[in-house]
């Protein structure tokens, strides 16, 4: 069932129940919502702390143990050891078992009943200067909070205990029982107002939903009753007025989103003219003057005498030289002439084999469709500036070793796909709370496709990989 389809249904079922019942399922989902978000809280802050005061309690036991048991491991009475070890165990009821080993990792006593379980012999002993180390580790009975302290900073061995969960869960599910029974007597109680509120709110709507039935029938007799002084009085007079005032507010809603359109566009448009006269300053200019430098310093190098000159002038001549290239680089960065001579294959052409030996990536392009043709100048800007974020994003965050870009021209429109072997990401997460640079970038190409009429999704998971897919419709870059 489509979405039209949905949509119907719904209010098909929900114009078929009263004012009333509406108004009753609306008290009681308010008063259920609120009870179930407060146990969650609840829930939530509640295991926090009991956590904290377990693991806190826990480690406590375990520092006290260790401080005990110095004197009883280093002279080897095991015997005592052990009965330290099992008095620790019965006056503590979170306390399911406890163990001591010595500074090689072997286990001196322990309180297990039917032997040492294997399990617990594969974890990693402490390492030096480690002041405590909590481990989560689960059994048939549940959760367990595995805590080592050492005895003597890991010289003598180390203290192991056994924290179980049981008693702190009880404690919860209590808390969480009382909170079911006071929203129990809250629905209850909303319940009987909401009826109350529902009534009076339906038996006026009714006699209104009457009268318009009679107006629909060429009955003009009707008058408002005595209670009509109020808003529902009023709905009707208000509604003609409402809708006017709502045509013109579309208009003008409509009116705004094409300045903030126009806007946006002369935004970009600033921005790539703005890059291009960078460009053109760092190649004519800045390049220029190395240059000059570069041969000036050749013909210090080239004096028949002063070694050390020549040598410092050798090294200035190479640095202005990786200067000169660093230059280069930055202005076909900027603002690549290729994108403007040539078109938008032969930039990417040329970004990608830069990008790729300079990122050690592995990059292939393909394209189709195009046999010969130029896309319009802002669609070449868009496409392009989209590759260019995505993979700047590939080498930044994906740890990619491939990355393929795929351009297929159709008639009406144009589609990239730029797909990466990358770590993958959560993509919601990202556009809702991830960092700010990578968040605004994922923003800008979406941002680019939006503003010739396009569209621009993401797909990724983590450990999947990456796959951007865009599609840009050439007639409005050719209008444009």
């Amino acid at each position: 069932m489509g979405p039209g389809g949905f949509g119907q249904r719904f209010w098909a079922v929900a114009g078929a129940v009263s004012i009333r019942v509406k108004i009753m399922g609306i008290v009681i989902g308010l008063i259920l919502t609120l009870g179930l978000a407060v146990t969650m809280v609840v829930h939530r802050g509640l295991t926090a702390t009991l956590e904290r005061e377990l693991e806190e309690r826990g480690i406590a036991i375990a520092v006290n143990l260790a401080s005990r048991s110095q004197d009883l491991v280093l002279t080897d009475r095991l015997f005592a050891l052990y009965t330290l070890a099992r008095e620790t165990v019965r006056d503590n009821r979170d306390i399911l078992y406890a163990y001591i080993t010595d500074r090689s990792g072997a286990v001196l006593v322990h309180t297990f009943r039917g032997g040492m379980p294997e399990d617990l012999l594969t974890l990693q002993p402490l390492v030096e200067g480690e002041a405590y180390r909590v481990r989560l580790l689960e059994s048939e009975t549940g959760t367990i909070r595995s805590i080592a302290v050492p005895i003597l900073e890991g010289r003598a061995g180390a203290v192991h205990l056994g924290m179980s969960e049981g008693e702190m869960r009880a404690t919860i599910a209590g808390h969480i029982r009382r909170i079911v029974l006071v929203t129990s007597v809250v629905l209850v109680v909303g319940a009987g107002l909401g009826f109350g509120l529902a009534t009076i709110l339906a038996r006026p709507l009714s006699q209104l939903a009457r009268a318009t039935e009679a107006l629909g029938l060429g009955d003009f007799s009707w008058r408002p009753p005595s209670w009509a002084h109020d808003e529902i009085g009023r709905l009707g007079a208000s509604f003609a007025r409402m809708t006017e005032r709502l045509a013109r507010f579309r208009d003008e809603l409509r009116r705004r989103e094409e300045i903030r359109r126009r806007l946006l566009e002369q935004v970009m448009t600033a921005q790539e003219e703005e890059r291009r006269r960078i460009a053109r300053e760092l190649h004519d200019e800045t390049g220029q003057s190395l240059t000059s430098l570069t041969v000036g310093l050749a013909l210090i190098e080239e004096a028949p005498d002063l070694e050390t000159a020549r040598e410092r002038a050798g090294e200035l001549r190479r640095l202005a030289a990786r200067t000169l290239d660093e230059v280069h680089h930055l202005s076909r960065g900027l603002r690549p002439s290729v994108l403007d001579d040539l078109g938008l294959l032969p930039a990417l052409e040329r970004y990608l084999k830069e990008y790729g030996a300079s990122r050690g990536i592995a990059v292939d392009l393909h394209t189709s469709g195009f046999d010969g043709h130029r896309l319009p100048g802002p669609v070449e800007i868009a496409v392009y500036r989209i590759v260019q974020e995505a993979l700047t994003n590939t080498a930044k965050h994906a740890g990619a070793s491939t990355v393929s870009v795929l351009l297929e021209y159709r008639v009406a429109s144009l589609h990239l796909i730029v797909e990466d072997d990358g770590h993958g990401f959560d993509v919601e997460e990202v556009l809702s709370r991830g960092e700010m640079e990578r968040r605004l970038g994922l923003h800008g190409m979406r941002e680019r496709a939006a503003l010739l009429g396009g569209s621009l999704t993401i797909e990724s998971a983590p450990g999947r990989g990456t796959t951007i897919f865009a599609e840009i419709p050439l007639g409005t870059g050719e209008e444009e």
